[in-house]
């Protein structure tokens, strides 16, 4: 599978206007095959300008995006080509449904690369399985399908493509409780089965405890913190400090810290809590 290498990009919106932001300032960061990084940060911190960089929808101003060892923009006719290799999943996908029917919507990738009907079938169908929804379906108008189902259809569109590297852009956004644990799960059989890199972005600190192997914090539009999901979480203070919302449990833990309990506040989840905690309960839950 690619390596995805950012080294050291700016992006300037508006530059020399009254309306100039700088977005995004030496941003260093490269994939390991088949890992899932989560990129957080708060609204604003430029993480979404970042990813918008990795399949050549932004052009860097300054440093280079390498998919491979190459620079995506050598040749800039075959950007088209790089976005096949790293799919995009935007916020709110389902608004991009177009198609008259979820088989054409989900076909639509896998035309543009210019594959025979057999194997635009074969992804077609194949997207629509890893993420749940029925063949059934297929024929069905997207606005015939719940919310849900629209976001499902519209990342299966992405998958269709099978990209070495996919990103997701707020992907539970907006969603309830259980429609998140959908597409969270289906995220995580994707990549599990195909080996696929993925690039979670999201505001959910849950989201990126559950299924992220690293964590990419983003602030002020600069890279906060690179590292695993256990180092990120250590630095539980640094995260409120940059007005990130951590994981209820590892709040609890700070919580009792600093009350004086000696407790590890890289804990993310409640059966890690419960590790820490029983010590303190005379291992059997009983004071």
């Amino acid at each position: 599978m690619a390596t995805l290498t950012v080294d050291n990009i700016t992006y300037t919106y508006a530059p020399g206007s009254p309306f100039e932001q700088h977005a995004i300032r030496q941003v260093s960061l490269e994939t390991v095959p088949g890992e899932l990084v989560g990129v957080i940060g708060h609204t604003g911190s430029g993480k979404s300008t970042l990813v918008q960089h990795l399949n050549g929808l932004l052009r860097p101003m300054e440093g280079r995006i390498l998919l491979d060892g190459a620079d995506i923009w050598a040749e800039p006719k075959k950007i088209r080509d790089v976005r096949f290799r790293v799919g995009m999943v935007f916020q709110y996908p389902e608004h991009q449904l177009f198609e008259d029917t979820i088989y054409k919507d989900i076909a639509f990738g896998p035309k543009n690369m210019g594959l025979d009907e057999a194997e635009i079938d074969r992804r077609v169908r194949a997207a629509a399985a890893y993420v749940g929804l029925d063949e059934a379906l297929l024929e069905k108008s997207p606005f015939d399908l719940s919310g849900g189902e629209k976001r499902r259809a519209a990342i299966a569109g992405v998958m269709a493509m099978e990209p070495e590297i996919l990103i997701l852009d707020e992907p539970t956004a907006g969603l309830d409780p259980r429609g998140r644990e959908t597409v969270l799960a289906m995220i995580e059989e994707y990549r599990r089965s195909r080996g696929t890199t993925v690039l979670l972005v999201t505001h959910s600190m849950e989201d990126v405890a559950r299924v992220a192997d690293r964590v990419l914090v983003m602030n002020g539009g600069r890279v906060a913190m690179l590292d695993t999901v256990e180092k990120v979480f250590s630095r539980a203070e640094e995260l409120e400090e940059i007005g990130l919302s951590i994981p209820a449990v590892t709040k609890t833990l700070l919580l009792l810290r600093r009350q004086g309990i000696p407790v590890d506040t890289s804990v993310y989840t409640v059966e890690q809590a419960v590790q820490q905690l029983l010590p303190l309960l005379g291992g059997d839950g009983v004071c």
